[in-house]
């Protein structure tokens, strides 16, 4: 009998001493569950390290006007550095690229950057203001080149896609906003603006996509005049305000501020400045800028990652006076982290973005 209650007690024992194990297996295993679920380090991608394909507008030696050399787009891969050239002859300095709007486009991003391989690209022309659509399948273009409205003195020096989901171009030819659309393949009338804009390169809009900002290059009637940006109402075009002083005055009357782009958070405007060789930083809120960033020799373009973390940046003559190189930019910490050199042309302009 005592040795039954002993034989008892010891596999009760063992059974408790089982349970308790168990619990602690599943404890264990709850635990381990969540070490092992996906965490904001593993979905956030790291700052640099976005894989994919950034597209070039390329104007070879020509700014308004075709030069020598390549001309058309180039193709660089973000991952392995290498830069395909890609000639187009229908290609006149052009200055704006995007892809087509039946993309797989991020939002905020004003159509510049895309997550999945663009089938059409679009190239916009500054010395006949000609939008060019090119098939990514043979590198060729298609179609007839759109032209501007009789009389247009379009100049496109760069190409967004706006709140309304419309292609829009801007001017540095005469300073206007012209909308393409790109199913028609047509370009209408200029939008009317109460801005006294004479030469734009950028647009940007607000969040909320009820303000427009135009970025005026320079002044060739007064080369004294810094570059600027005008805020208006969109799409009535009513002027809001004016921001000055965005970069200094041209000595030769050259363009100055170049094109531009918010951060997808709606927080920030970039404007890439010719003239000092940086980006200056411009806060939404208050609507003052809040810092210059050296980057290069002459900035043209800059472009967001669709999760505003990495900025790319197009500039000319890097590493040297014949060749071009696209810049990779720290947003967080303002800060160039990386350069990918080797487009084999002394200017560069627009940029978009495939993510993968």
């Amino acid at each position: 009998m005592g040795r039954s209650i002993k034989s008892a007690r010891f596999w009760s024992a063992v059974v408790f001493a089982g349970l308790i194990g168990a619990l602690l297996l599943v404890v264990s295993g709850c635990g381990d569950d969540k070490t092992t679920t996906t965490t904001k380090s593993d979905t956030t991608k790291a700052v640099g390290k976005v894989k994919g394909k950034m597209y070039v507008a390329v104007t070879g030696t020509g700014e308004l006007e075709a030069g020598t050399g390549n001309m058309g787009m180039a193709v660089v891969d973000l991952e392995t550095k290498s830069v395909e050239m890609v000639n187009i002859a229908e290609a006149k300095a052009p200055h704006g690229i995007m892809p087509t709007v039946d993309s797989m486009i991020a939002p905020n991003t004003d159509g510049r950057v895309i997550t999945a391989a663009p089938k059409t690209m679009l190239l916009g022309n500054a010395q006949d203001g000609a939008v060019i659509k090119i098939d990514m399948a043979t590198n060729k273009a298609v179609g007839t080149p759109a032209m501007p409205p009789a009389g247009a003195k379009l100049a496109i020096c760069g190409m967004y896609q706006g709140p309304d989901g419309k292609i829009y171009l801007a001017s540095m030819g005469d300073g206007k906003v012209y909308p393409y659309d790109s199913t028609a393949n047509t370009i209408g009338a200029a939008v009317a603006t109460e801005a006294t804009t004479t030469s734009i390169c950028g647009i940007s809009w607000s969040k909320d996509g009820k303000y427009a900002y135009l970025v005026n290059m320079f002044n060739p009637n007064n080369t004294a005049e810094p570059g600027y940006v005008a805020k208006v109402e969109w799409p009535s075009g009513k002027t809001v305000s004016k921001i000055d002083n965005v970069t200094k005055p041209s000595p030769t009357g050259a363009p100055m501020s170049h094109q531009s782009q918010t951060t997808p958070d709606g927080k920030w405007l970039y404007v890439t400045d010719g003239i000092d060789g940086s980006v200056v930083k411009i806060n939404m809120e208050t609507e003052k800028i809040e810092k210059t960033v050296p980057v290069g020799k002459e900035p043209h373009s800059i472009i967001f990652s669709a999760d505003g973390k990495t900025g790319y940046i197009a500039v000319r003559h890097e590493p040297d006076e014949n060749t071009s190189s696209i810049f990779v930019y720290d947003v967080d910490k303002d800060t160039i982290i990386d350069r990918i050199p080797g487009i084999k042309a002394p200017l560069i302009c627009g940029i978009a973005l495939q993510e993968m």
